[in-house]
């Protein structure tokens, strides 16, 4: 008995009934950044070395700081506050980036509603660090939380998850206490097939990838760089193609291919997976040949690919997306 009352029980565990958990009232108050990044949505922008990284969390952090359209195209539903950490970009050069895109889009530096932590360093595995990280967001209370780039930002071994697992659940329960999105800054692994699903090339365990509501992902195509994205809730956008323009100022820009010019080879079996996977029902290969325009052979070598990769199935009545794969 004198045990009991010196440690007594936790209170049991609250249940809510599942109708009286709020709605979202308007489908548009799902987006932070439209057909880009959920609201309150975690994930990672991943990447190979040298592919713009940096330059496109620049962007969709201006965006949502302005409210003004991400990429040139995406609305911003909510905008807001957006802190900054950029471990590897000294505070002048981050300042360079900031004002290039800020004049490309008549904007003012001084307007510009972004902090930086003005830190040497900030580790994510160090408790004295998160402390300090979440009372600075507690008490700004930022609509985005950019952090770039990951592999800066601890000490731990990335391919383990039992190491990784909790610096994760730190960053969740940061977004699910402030009302806030996050982006990591990551890097992918090199040589990974153009077949293979974007989130299973990113560096590390795979928890990383598991863990995003929403991913963007870049890869260089020619003079092009390709931005693909997926969302554990909503349909993922088409892949789409930049380009890094200096003049008059340094930023990205989308680009576009006159019909019936072919893909980069390097990307061009993203795009059939990702027409397979948005089309009604399975595709015979004359269907997919009029909608991507390209050679039958060409067509035929990009299915061949997804296929060993296990993304994609023939059956009776064409190719289809694998039931069961990752991507499901």
């Amino acid at each position: 008995m004198r045990s009991a009352i010196l440690n007594p029980l936790p209170p049991p565990l609250k249940l809510l009934p599942i109708g009286s958990i709020k709605s979202i009232e308007n489908p548009k108050d799902h987006w932070l950044i439209e057909d880009l990044w959920t609201a309150r949505g975690v994930g990672v922008l991943g990447g190979a070395p040298k592919t713009c990284k940096t330059f496109l969390a620049v962007d969709l952090a201006l965006s949502v700081a302005t409210g003004s359209k991400a990429l040139g195209r995406f609305e911003v539903r909510a905008p807001g506050p957006v802190v900054f950490f950029a471990a590897e970009d000294a505070p002048t050069l981050l300042r360079e980036r900031f004002s290039a895109l800020a004049a490309h889009r008549d904007l003012k530096l001084a307007s510009l509603n972004v902090l930086v932590p003005d830190v040497p360093v900030l580790r994510l595995d160090d408790r004295e660090d998160q402390d300090r990280l979440e009372r600075a967001i507690v008490a700004l209370k930022p609509r985005l939380l950019v952090l770039d780039p990951l592999v800066r930002l601890h000490a731990l071994d990335e391919n383990s998850a039992s190491e990784i697992s909790p610096l994760l659940a730190f960053l969740r329960r940061l977004e699910r206490d402030n009302d806030l999105a996050i982006l990591l800054v990551h890097h992918t692994r090199k040589n990974v097939s153009a077949a293979a699903q974007p989130g299973i090339g990113l560096r590390g365990t795979s928890d990383l990838h598991a863990w995003g509501d929403s991913n963007l992902y870049l890869r260089r195509s020619g003079d092009d760089l390709v931005l693909t994205g997926e969302h554990r809730s909503a349909r993922a956008p088409e892949p789409m193609h930049l380009r890094l323009v200096a003049q008059p100022a340094p930023h990205l820009e989308l680009t576009s291919r006159e019909p019936g010019e072919e893909s980069p080879d390097e990307s061009f079996a993203e795009e059939v997976f990702w027409c397979l996977k948005n089309a009604p029902g399975p595709q015979r290969l004359e269907d997919l040949r009029g909608r991507l325009c390209v050679r039958k052979q060409r067509l035929v070598e990009a299915l061949r690919e997804l296929t060993k990769a296990h993304r994609v199935i023939q059956g009776p009545e064409g190719f289809a997306c694998a039931l069961g794969g990752p991507d499901d």
